[in-house]
């Protein structure tokens, strides 16, 4: 290998790895929640946490390899271009093409590895993820049964138990509705103790019940009814009937999409296939061959565009490099569209973006070669201009500087020594002015890469289903504020390790310190300006995501040929007061009608049911009044008659229709409620019955979330000064370590926080305590 070539290396590799670790991270940080899931709640073992980590890893580097060479080669050699080696080796007579040559060896590399992932894992990384999610559906969530809320994870079976032991085995005070024989539904059980005994096979599970009741009603005579007791019972539960585990088996019974597809069989194409199908297919084929080749392209284009960028240095490449990776992603994506729709051949789709690309930079080449005397008469032109400018503008700057020092000194303002001892000085402005430019600069590459994954995660959905390009720009703002909220902690990190990184670098802590400034006074700065973006997460949190969150959701589900939905279906099962239990197929929240009601008044304590209540129809009117239509009253107790029938009858409940017309969000939509909103729907959650564990983790979340902002930067200060002279870039390797560290730790705390095993304040303030602290210690030890 020449000189020349381990130069241009030895510029672009740091980057590009540098590239590759954060763009990975930034895509893989949105599975950690899901694989602490797996692991914890789940009761997935680690070799099957890893596995399906290992299948999701090969899906994110097909993109993140070929952008992170791009990345890493404007970086490189913008900045070689700005500290004039480019220059150096022009003007001893190396042609620019020639430094092409150790980009395209690189290059190579990247794209055999690319396509090795495009072509032959991807496709198989389907059906391993599959087979490992089936294997997690068979160990049911067994544990994650919760005392004094139903339990309705299971198929035809829905329990409640008013006591947990300590060890989570035993049960006490049991109510179970079975329907799992369909010749004897709606079976009420009633036991003293309870518990799961598993299966060798892992494929059944008995609900073993002790001493109790079984109440059903005979449903070929509904004025029958049948009381027996039991000493012990057991109840099969067959655990691949579960909804997710059938879903997956129905999806693997029918025709594979194109992405699902191996690449031979896209090549040879499946015999009866559409025209419509078939021309699918051969947009996903080249599109998996065109992927790896785009490095090619992105080689030929870093070039001329990085040597280029002589007074701006790295920071050019770095905003070039995202200019066009939306670019590229806007390439692929508009031919895909237009070659979904027959507009233009099928493989000029794919392969359009790295036609451009390579066209311009083979353009920028020649012009780079052939216009050298252009540039450097042009640049001699703006000098002349330059020191011709300069003496007018010599003076105002000589004043603005004396100002600025004796506003530093004190000399102007007057007041306390005190008070101008708190008032912000030149080198305040200073540490401020460059943790905020990094800080804009971190959170736009991190929300810039978000988006062109996000964009390329949608795009056969969006090719698919024709989705307009107004629709994707209106779900992409939509998302912003949910992407700021993600990239904004891992920002405040990078911008601190990167900037004291620099000025530790640049010796300028050195002088500072000797001027007699504790390390302690010139981070006061970066600390107070995370303590704001705090104050601003917590804000666009509770006050613009909740709205944003439902708009994207609902785009989100146009783009995915979804019909639109904010909730999960009724609940079925809800506790009322005095031991009340209401069931019920349907509630009408307009008209406040249900239908299909049963009431159970219920004594666990002596496992009975006092009585039972069953209307084909009831409405509750305004004054809180129950009437219930076309039904009958079983009355088990002493001295009552034991069946009564009623056409119309009138009852007072103290519940009221307002009691059941809120449904139940999943976990993770709880975003699209402010902290007070979702700490109300958690007060009537638990007192209806249901299991709210979750939700109160993620209000404590709303909390802690925002906080996370100054625990980076706690953080960030000491690691930023032991490193010492190591630079930048060993600064934003040293923030991807931490914020893996710290979002794993977060993830798990959160599924601990969830299943019971932590309390809900405890899982989402443990983290920020933990980093909080650890960063505190770090700073108090440092030599100031």
């Amino acid at each position: 290998m020449k000189r020349t070539d381990k130069l241009v290396l030895g510029a672009v590799i740091p980057p590009f790895v540098i590239a590759l670790t954060v763009l990975t991270f930034v895509v893989f940080v949105r599975e950690l929640g899901r694989l602490s899931e797996l692991f914890i709640s789940r009761n997935a073992s680690f070799g099957v946490v890893a596995g399906i980590a290992g299948a999701i890893v090969p899906g994110i580097l097909v993109f993140s390899l070929p952008l992170s060479f791009l990345i890493g080669c404007l970086i490189g050699l913008s900045g070689l271009s700005g500290e004039s080696q480019i220059t150096a080796l022009l003007s001893c007579g190396i042609p620019l093409r020639r430094l092409l040559r150790g980009l395209l060896a690189l290059g190579t590399l990247v794209a055999l590895a690319t396509g090795a992932f495009s072509l032959y894992v991807l496709p198989r990384t389907n059906d391993i993820l599959e087979e490992l999610k089936h294997r997690i559906n068979l160990r049911q969530l067994t544990s994650q049964v919760q005392p004094r809320v139903f339990n309705e994870d299971f198929p035809n079976i829905v329990f409640y138990l008013d006591d947990l032991s300590v060890g989570r085995r035993f049960w006490s005070r049991v109510f179970v509705a079975d329907n799992s024989d369909p010749r004897n539904p709606n079976r009420i059980i009633l036991a003293r103790e309870g518990s799961w005994v598993g299966d060798p096979s892992g494929t059944m599970l008995q609900l073993h019940l002790v001493d109790g009741r079984i109440y059903q009603v005979d449903p070929l005579d509904e004025t029958r009814d049948n009381v027996s007791r039991f000493v012990s019972i057991d109840i099969p539960i067959p655990l691949d009937l579960g909804e997710r585990s059938q879903a997956g088996r129905e999806r693997s019974r029918g025709p594979k999409r194109p992405f699902e597809t191996t690449t031979g069989d896209l090549w040879r194409g499946a015999p009866g296939t559409t025209p419509e199908q078939r021309r699918a297919e051969l947009i996903e084929l080249h599109r998996r061959i065109a992927l790896p080749c785009s490095a090619f392209a992105f080689a030929l284009l870093a070039l001329p565009l990085g040597a280029s960028t002589k007074r701006t240095g790295r920071s050019a490449g770095f905003v070039l490099s995202l200019l066009l990776v939306l670019l590229y992603y806007s390439m692929l994506w508009s031919g895909s569209n237009l070659a979904s729709v027959g507009t233009i051949p099928p493989w000029l789709g794919p392969w359009g973006g790295n036609i451009v690309l390579a066209m311009l930079g083979g353009v920028l080449m020649l012009s780079g070669e052939r216009g050298r005397r252009f540039r450097h008469g042009l640049y001699d032109w703006k000098n002349r201009k330059a020191k011709e400018s300069a003496p007018a503008a010599a003076k105002p700057a000589a004043a603005l500087r004396r100002v600025r020092a004796c506003l530093d000194l004190g000399v102007i303002g007057g007041g306390s020594r005190a008070a101008r001892r708190c008032l912000p000085k030149i080198l305040d402005f200073y540490v401020a002015r460059g943790f905020l430019v990094y800080f804009a600069w971190s959170a736009v590459a991190c929300a810039t890469l978000f988006v062109a994954l996000t964009l390329f995660e949608l795009l056969d959905d969006i090719v698919r289903n024709r989705i307009p390009p107004v629709v994707v720009a209106d779900y992409f703002f939509s998302l912003t504020p949910q992407i700021l909220l993600f990239v904004v902690p891992m920002a405040v990190l990078l911008a601190t390790l990167i900037h004291f990184g620099i000025m530790e670098k640049a010796s300028e802590i050195t002088a500072i310190k000797a001027g007699g400034w504790s390390l302690y006074r010139v981070s006061l700065p970066v600390i107070v300006l995370s303590a704001v973006v705090c104050a601003g997460l917590y804000l666009l949190q509770d006050y613009v995501l909740p709205y944003a969150n439902m708009r994207q959701d609902s785009l989100r589900n146009m783009i995915k040929g979804r019909p639109a939905r904010t909730l999960r279906p009724q609940r079925k099962w809800i506790i009322g007061e005095d031991g009340r239990i209401f069931n019920y197929d349907y509630f009408d929240s307009a008209q406040d009608v249900f239908v299909k009601l049963n009431i159970y008044e219920v004594d666990l304590e002596e496992l009975q049911i006092l009585r039972k209540i069953r209307a084909a129809r009831a409405t509750v009117d305004r004054a809180g009044r129950w009437i219930l239509e076309d039904g009958w009253i079983h009355d088990f107790r002493p001295g009552r008659p034991g069946f009564e029938r009623i056409l119309q009858a009138r009852f007072d409940f103290p519940e009221r229709a307002s009691y059941f017309k809120k449904d139940i969000f999943e976990p993770k939509e709880s975003s699209k409620l402010t902290y007070l909103q979702l700490k109300e729907y958690i007060e009537y959650l638990s007192k209806s019955g249901y299991n709210a564990t979750e939700l109160k983790v993620e209000l404590h979340k709303k909390a802690s979330f925002p906080l996370s902002a100054l625990v980076m930067s706690l953080l960030g200060v000491p690691f930023s000064f032991f490193m010492g002279r190591r630079g930048a870039f060993f600064g934003i390797g040293a923030s991807v370590v931490i914020a893996i560290i710290f979002w794993g730790v977060f993830g798990v705390f959160e599924q601990m926080g969830s299943y019971g095993l932590l309390a809900p304040a405890l899982a989402a303030w443990a983290p920020d305590v933990l980093f909080g602290a650890t960063g505190l210690l770090l700073l108090l030890n440092l030599r100031t």
